[in-house]
């Protein structure tokens, strides 16, 4: 109910600031349409709180939650870049009323009505312009935007170079997949192609660092397109916070019922898997999210517990990786051996500029590569995505090759 009560008001807003930048914009029916845009765009959002989270609209059900998406995202795009220069432009025309002022108050007063002048002129001419090109921009971000989210995955080739790694190791290829995120904007049928990607790269294991599922209705077509993992270890799975929100027991009942059937996919909950790769040993250690529900509080804490749990008997003669879904875990892999943690969560923050996250603050670890010491951690930016919009981070199967240093 939060997020809707914020959507309402970043609708209220942008309404505002377009009346501010460009008058006449909004009046008669083009009032109407703006009117009934948001509400169409609320109402979407609205539908799953009273049918339900998995419950389908009526009709039109993907193109209306790509409509809604995107219209909200050009509606947040207009109240961010808007509101600035509305605000600018109060501030100019503020500005030359005073100075008519203080020359109508001299012995040889310019005329009240005079046009403003040239540098003054110019100022209110540029940003008016530029105040009228936001609506424009917006859309036209948000329609980029969206069309790069529903685009597919890209294929992304990275090279980790550890020091020290055994010469069995050397070559060794992970396949990684995160944030899938199986329900309103992406189905089975993309993440078996994820699947088969990584199987057509001849990687020796495949990882799953969470955030899978958000639509129950398809969990035993999610699984069985984890299934048709063909990797010489099988796959490797954490949980992710939409896993706790949607429905936790329900999934870890289909990860288990796939394991029990002889399934290539092992679910790790505070817990490690061994397995030997041309005569040298590994281990890789999964965790859970740590946050209980939705609260921050106890991160922290609940990181170190599993730490304390997941990494219980480790070996030094082992080569240790480890998957997480929240990227903050990797100082405490690292202080206990493992030599690459691979995590999700972030998305990447979905846009990105000349290769920096724009929201690059939101979290420590947002994309990419970073090292403590001897030691590594992978963010993915996201297989797929729970609001298909995506500026210079497209989603991704990453297939990472382990090379000595």
């Amino acid at each position: 109910m939060g997020r809707l009560v914020i959507l309402f008001l970043v609708n209220v807003g942008a309404g505002a600031v377009l009346r501010s930048l460009w008058p006449g914009l909004l009046r008669g029916w083009r009032l109407g349409v703006f009117a009934f845009g948001a509400l169409l765009s609320l109402a979407v959002w609205y539908f799953p709180l009273l049918a339900g989270h998995q419950a389908e609209l009526p009709v039109g059900n993907v193109a209306l939650r790509v409509f809604s998406a995107g219209w909200s995202i050009a509606a947040i795009i207009v109240v961010l870049l808007g509101t600035p220069i509305a605000l600018l432009s109060r501030w100019v025309e503020r500005g030359a009323r005073a100075r008519a002022l203080a020359a109508s108050a001299k012995e040889t007063p310019a005329p009240a009505t005079a046009p403003a002048s040239g540098p003054v002129l110019s100022r209110r001419s540029l940003l008016t312009n530029t105040g009228r090109a936001v609506p424009v921009l917006a859309v036209g971000t948000s329609s980029v935007g969206m069309a790069s989210g529903v685009s597919g995955f890209t294929v992304r080739e990275v090279e980790v170079r550890l020091p020290n790694l055994p010469k069995a190791m050397d070559g060794f290829r992970i396949g990684q997949i995160t944030d899938v995120h199986v329900g309103n904007f992406i189905d089975t049928g993309y993440l078996h192609d994820a699947v088969r990607a990584m199987n057509e790269a001849g990687v020796d294991l495949q990882v799953m660092t969470g955030d899978l599922i958000d639509d129950l209705d398809q969990l035993d077509g999610t699984m069985e397109a984890l299934s048709a993992c063909k990797a010489r270890h099988g796959m490797l799975a954490v949980l992710g916070n939409h896993e706790h929100w949607r429905g936790l027991r329900a999934i870890r009942r289909a990860y288990a019922d796939v394991e029990a059937r002889g399934g290539p996919v092992k679910l790790l909950v505070d817990a490690s898997h061994d397995f030997e790769h041309e005569g040298q040993r590994v281990r890789v250690v999964g965790v859970d999210y740590p946050m209980s529900g939705r609260s921050h509080r106890v991160k922290a804490e609940r990181m170190a517990q599993s730490a304390e749990v997941a990494f219980r008997g480790a070996s030094p003669d082992e080569v240790m990786l480890c998957l997480t879904h929240h990227p903050d875990f990797f100082p405490l892999a690292a202080e206990r051996g493992a030599r690459l943690t691979l995590a999700g969560h972030t998305h990447g923050g979905q846009v990105a500029f000349l290769g920096v996250p724009a929201f690059w603050f939101a979290f420590k670890y947002m994309l990419g590569r970073y090292r403590q010491g001897d030691h590594q951690l992978y963010v993915s930016g996201g297989t797929g995505h729970w609001l298909p919009f995506r500026l210079g981070v497209p989603t991704e199967v990453t297939v990472l090759t382990l090379r000595a240093a």
